[in-house]
Parts: structure tokens; sequence; C-alpha cells
């Protein structure tokens, strides 16, 4: 499968996504210029710094208080006169361009790019004067570096620079352009109306408030002449040219300040850059090898042909000619494809850009936005076969506990740890700055805590479920310790509902006594360490506590239209189409809402169709996940045609009109990168469901989708799942590593009870009706 375009791109949100988890790049495919925008994971500004805030004393039981006495316009005031002035995150940056540019006349003919997903290698071709060239670029995690081979039938000459990005210098030493830079200081960054941002990047004297340092190296092999020219390298008469290149940080760790403490980049650079004995075929048979590994493991077709022909005019005739399934095929692999280069074992995990972001300051910082953002970025990883690129992860949960135990305490008064909805490299876990209606929600840990314990499902790891069980201890004893007991059951309060509003009398507030979001994250979290605790044999007073809180939580409500509650009383919606689905947690990511519970399913779906389909990006593929769970593959496939619409870059920020751009990276607008994880996943779900604890094979199957094969899906319990259908006819093929005992349902029909035997396959054959 392949991004296939006939001109090179002509902006970023053209550009295409290459990376190894740590190291990434756009790539223009230029002729005259080449421009490769360079990112490395640990890039961000800042450095460890408590931000713990003195809050007056009881604040607390004072807005519980005024809440309980539906005094909410006064628990609003109180609680954002109590938060104001708290610091923000820090912003994942850019290192800048690494640019390749031709010297001479030019003359195109014949061009195409592509990024193939099989092999994760951009391929540009074209013919100069009649001459051919062939430029190839991949970035290796076997090798830690970008390698990028030019191969030309007559002879050229080009100039190899960096441009952009923050102030840097760069110098010739021994034949290696070498760049070096630092990042800026501590910002106290403002985010405004729309998500824009405010922000003055600062770089002080002092060593302690200074960001971290960085160095990029690029090495050169041809049979042409290399010539240093000061901040440039200049190649002449080449036929043949193959280019290594690295950065590195003094990034030392969350907890260690990058320049008191840091690491100098000097001796990774020079290990990375010892590839460069190697030729560009030797490391791409190395970096296949490696990637194959996973990228292989899962492939769909829909019965479609491939397609040479421009990617962007695709999506232009897409609008008119939905028919073009073979698109819903690539941007689901592309996602997979996503991950594996923007996460794995060792790295930083995926932000809200992935690992691609080349503005100085990014839309929301490029942070880690915990209140669905960095959670979607990792649906895919279990049931898409990609258990490993969670790795990054379970780092980022382990880490947050430090901060998150002091956040807990210092703002809650209670034990365990918690996180309010940004987070960044330094592992931040206080409120950000701005209004409660975002900065009062302190349950992104316990969220994440869901993806963690989800993944265990998948894969039935014990050593896993060992490693995060302190992160879910922790989290369960945070929730615990400050539930209280309203005159309805157990329930998180005070409370809001992430980024949305209701009316009270004839006024726009966000502090309710509790919500259904934040109450279906600790039931899901309290339902996720009573078993993990069953499994591990672990029975203790928390276990206790966490069953009384899990047995008398407030139950989810259904008001008046039949829909779900959002808040603990039936409020006015100020926007009823907001983009947070927040209120159906239970239906996805949760699994506290399903055909076994009628009344709250169908109350599910009334609550979908009032939330419309229209959408942020990720706003549109949480939709796709929520309706594949109500098994609606008429709706899952309009709502996947929606995220295929082409969105023109602006600059603007829009809460509606998700789509892809050019080089169908997810468009909120403007990027982010949950989006596309959130397709593959909702893709995936269409396809394959376990969380109900019964495997359904074609749940949501949607309605164009009438041929076709996707092998190597996952379902809970460590199944690997084939399924192959034409119109009506389904064969299904299900492998264990172990013996077990599983329900498996084809479509609509009556769920089967089946024996699998280890390492045999089991083939069922069925009907959808």
């Amino acid at each position: 499968m392949k991004l296939y375009y006939d001109q090179p791109a002509r902006n970023w949100h053209e550009s295409l996504p290459m990376g190894n988890g740590r190291l990434g790049a756009t790539v223009y495919g230029g002729t005259k210029k080449e421009t490769l925008a360079l990112n490395e994971d640990t890039l961000w500004s800042g450095y460890p710094e408590k931000t713990q805030k003195e809050l007056p004393e009881g604040y607390l039981t004072k807005v519980r208080e005024l809440t309980e006495k539906r005094e909410y316009q006064k628990a609003l005031d109180y609680l954002q006169d109590c938060f104001k002035t708290s610091e923000d995150v820090q912003m994942y940056i850019p290192f800048g361009n690494l640019c390749m540019e031709m010297l001479g006349e030019e003359e195109i003919s014949d061009y195409h790019r592509e990024l193939c997903l099989d092999t994760a290698e951009v391929i540009v071709a074209y013919k100069n004067h009649g001459a051919q060239v062939e430029k190839r670029c991949l970035i290796s995690r076997p090798a830690q570096a970008l390698v990028y081979h030019i191969l030309s039938e007559e002879a050229f000459s080009l100039k190899i620079y960096v441009e952009g990005g923050y102030p840097k210098e760069t110098s010739c030493e021994a034949g290696i352009l070498k760049t070096k830079g630092h990042c800026p200081g501590r910002v106290p960054f403002t985010v405004g109306e729309g998500g824009s941002e405010k922000a003055v990047p600062v770089f002080p004297e002092e060593p302690e408030k200074q960001g971290m340092w960085y160095e990029g190296w690029a090495k050169v092999v041809t049979d042409g002449e290399v010539e240093e020219a000061g901040d440039a390298l200049i190649v002449k008469n080449a036929k043949e040219l193959t280019l290594y290149y690295d950065i590195r940080t003094s990034f030392n760790g969350y907890d260690k300040h990058p320049v008191l403490e840091g690491i100098s980049p000097v001796p990774l650079l020079e290990k990375d850059l010892t590839c460069a004995e190697k030729s560009y075929a030797s490391l791409r048979t190395e970096h296949l090898v490696e990637y194959e590994t996973y990228y292989d493991r899962v492939r769909l077709s829909l019965g479609e042909e491939e397609e040479d022909r421009d990617l962007r005019q695709r999506l232009i005739d897409f609008k008119d000619h939905p028919e073009d399934i073979g698109l819903s095929a690539l941007l689901f692999q592309y996602g997979r494809y996503l991950l594996i280069a923007s996460s794995r074992p060792g790295t930083q995990a995926a932000n809200l850009q992935g690992i691609w972001n080349a503005e100085l300051v990014p839309p929301w910082f490029s942070d880690y936005t915990i209140n669905i953002n960095t959670e979607m970025n990792y649906w895919p990883a279990g049931l898409c076969n990609l258990a490993e690129m969670g790795e990054p992860l379970v780092k980022l949960c382990e880490e947050l506990a430090a901060d998150g135990k002091e956040t807990a305490k210092n703002y809650f008064g209670v034990n365990g740890a918690c996180s309010f909805h940004n987070a960044d490299i330094w592992r931040k876990t206080t409120p950000a700055d701005g209004l409660a209606q975002w900065n009062f929600w302190p349950m992104g840990y316990a969220w994440l805590c869901r993806n963690l314990f989800d993944q265990y499902l998948f894969t039935e790891d014990r050593e896993y479920l060992e490693r995060i069980y302190p992160v879910l201890k922790e989290n369960v004893r945070f929730c615990v310790e400050s539930a209280v007991h309203t005159g309805k059951g157990y329930a998180a309060s005070p409370a809001t509902s992430p980024e949305n509003e209701f009316f009270f009398e004839n006024a726009k507030l966000t502090v309710a006594q509790y919500t259904e979001n934040e109450n279906a994250i600790v039931r899901n979290l309290l339902r996720d360490y009573l078993e993990a605790s069953a499994i591990l044999g672990i029975k203790d007073e928390l276990t206790e506590k966490a069953e009384l809180v899990r047995s008398q939580m407030v139950p989810t409500a259904i008001g008046s239209e039949g829909q779900i509650l959002e808040w603990n009383e039936e409020f006015g919606e100020v926007d009823q189409h907001h983009r947070h689905l927040s209120h159906l947690y239970e239906l996805h990511p949760g699994r506290g809402i399903t055909e076994d519970t009628p009344a709250l399913y169908e109350a599910a779906r009334n609550s979908l169709l009032r939330r419309g389909d229209e959408g942020t990006g990720w706003s549109l593929a949480w939709k796709i996940l929520m309706w594949a769970r109500m098994k609606d593959g008429a709706h899952v496939g309009e709502l996947l045609n929606h995220i295929l619409r082409l969105v023109e870059p602006d600059g603007s920020t829009h809460m509606t009109g998700g789509g892809v751009y050019a080089n169908m990276l997810c468009a909120h607008p403007p990027y982010q990168i949950d989006g596309n994880f959130g397709y593959t996943a909702g893709v995936a779900e269409s396809l394959l469901q376990s969380h109900a604890g019964v495997i359904d094979i074609l749940p949501a199957l949607p309605t164009r989708w009438t041929k076709g094969e996707v092998t190597g899906l996952k379902a809970r319990g460590n199944i690997t799942v084939d399924i192959t259908w034409e119109n009506s006819k389904v064969e299904a093929q299900l492998y264990s590593d172990t013996d077990k005992t599983v329900s498996v349902r084809i479509g609509k029909e009556e769920q089967a009870e089946i024996e699998l035997k280890a390492g045999m396959l089991y083939i069922l054959d069925g009907e959808l009706n």
C-alpha cells in the first residue's frame, strides 16, 4: 500500500511522515530543493519544575457544598479564582529543516513520489533533462538514523544545509555538518479561545533556567566531491549519494535538569553515524527485517485495486465518488504505520502530533492531552496487533506517579495519584492555566489506566500486569479516598465533563456536583483493578474498599428524552453537538454499556443521534468507534467517509469540519494525530469486537464493504483472528497459543461456544443476516 502523488509537497500538510519512534521527519519530495522537516521525541522546552499551587484551606469542601446546594455559579467562580495563574505544560518543538538544494537548471518530467507503507520508505522519481533520478528515504530503527539516497543517470551537484526552527549554529567539522542549539527555557504559556496559544519563548543566560541542548549531524558518502562551505556541505559531480542524519538531545530523564544533569549528545551521534559504513541497500535490508515484523502482522483488503493515482485528487474525487473504498483500507494501514513510526519501546509516548511538528509554538503545545487524545493514540495497539508500541504509554504512566501523588495530596488531601488534563515530558500533573471548563478535571491518569488494563486483556501477559498494577493501585487509592457519598451513591465530586458547558439559571456553567464522565472513569478503573487483583491473587484493605465504592457508585442516569445524562441534573445543553462524547465513556472505551444493558444501550444510541455526525477529526473517529459498538455498519460507513474529506490548511482552528489533509494526517483542524489512530481502531472495531465477553465477527460491517479479507487482528484473550467475507458468506479463523473456551458470533447470528486448542486453527463459517 502506498500514498502516491504526482507532484512535490507544496506545504507541510502535503509532506510525508516517517519515523523510528524517536527520530521523525516529513519529506517534501522537492526536485530543486528537497526539504525534510525534522523532529526528535525528547526535544521539548523547559525543565523539571514543581508546579504545585498553594490553595485556600478547605477550598474543596466549599465547592462541594456549593454544588450540593445547587449554587453552581458561585462554585465555578470560586474554583476558578482558586486555580487562576496555574502554569501550563511545556511544548514539543521542531528541530528545523534539513535541505538538499540541487545546483544548476532543471527540466522536470515524469515526476511521482510515494510513501510505501509496506516498506516504510519514501520514494521520489523523475527525469531531469531526460535523465532518470531516484531518491529514497527511510528512518531506521536498528541504525537509529535517517538515511537518504540519491541515484542519478547524470552527474549532479547539491548543497546540504539546515534552516528553520529556533536559532542554531551550524558548521562543518571533518566532513560532518553539525548543527547545535538549545530549546527555550520554561515559558508561561496561555491557551486562548479556539486553542490559540500565546507564548514568548525565552533563552535565559542562567544554566538553571535554560532548556535542553541538542545537536544534529549529517554525514555524506558519495562518488562525487564533498566540500565544506561554512554552514553547508557542497557535493559536486555525483551520480550517487547517501546522506546519514541523526539528532540527539541532552535529555536525561523526566526528573533530571537537561543542562545541569543532562547528557552529551555527542557520543550517541558518533555511535549512530557509524551506520555510514554501510550502504543504503544494506541498511534498507536491516530496516525491512525489523519493520515488517510489526507491520506485516495485519493485512486488510476490501477487494480494491492498488491505485497509482494522485492521492490528493483521489480525496477530492471521493466527495462525489465514495465507492473508492480503497482509501478506507489505506487510511487504516496508515494508522498502523504511524503508530510504529511514532511509538516504540524506549521512546517517548506519541504526543498530540505523534512525533511530527514543524511549528515553533504548536497547537496546544503538541502536549499529552489526556482527557481523550493521548488515550486515543493507543486504541489501535491491542486490536491491531501492535502491543509492543504501547510500552511508551506504560512508561509515561509510571513516570506520572511522582508528581501525581503530590497533586492528589495538595489538591484533594488524599493518598494515591491523579493528573489533570495536560501532561508533558516533565510529567506535570497539575491543572493547566485557563478555565475550569478544561482545567478542573483530575481524571486523566485514571483514564490512562483503562488503556493499560485493556492492553493486558489483549495479551494476557502476567509480567505486564504485574508491571502496571502499581499504577492502577495508586489511581484507585486516589479515587476511593476522594469519592463523596451523595444521596444517590458514591461520586467524584465536584466534577466537570471535559470542555463542555451546561445552562443553569440562564448562565453557562461547567462545575457540577458530579458528572457521568468522571463517575464512569472511576467505575471502569475499579472494575479493572478488581479484575487485575483477582488474577494476581491480591486481596487487601484497598480491594475491599474498591469493591464497596464500586458497588455503591452513582449509576448512569437516563434523561427525559431517553439520553444518557451528562451531569448530576438534566441541565440545558449549551452545545448539543459538542465534540466530546464524554458522557458515553461506558460505551467506549469503557465496557459498562453493552447489549447486555439494553436500556442504557438504547440511551447511548439516542445520545449519539443527539450529538450528530459532525465534529473535529478525532471526534469523528470516536463516533466511528461508538457506532461500531452500536453494531450499526451503515452509520460507521457514513462516518468513515466523513473523515476521508480533504481539508485544506488555513492556519486556523475549527471545532467542526474534521477530515484529513493531502498527506492523510488527521485534520482537527489543525493537525492532530489522534484522529488517525482513532480511525484505525474504528475500522478494526467494525470488523472485530471482544470487549463484552463475546468474539464478534463483522459486528458493524460498512454497507459498501461487500467483499474483503482481514488477517491478524487480535481479540481479547490473545486470540488472533482472520476473516474473509463475500456478500453474506463469512469464514473466520481463530488461533490461540493456549487452550481456552470462547464464545463467538458472526454478525447477528446466535453466539456459539467453541474450544480452541493451543497452536491449532479453528475455522468457523457463517452468514451475515
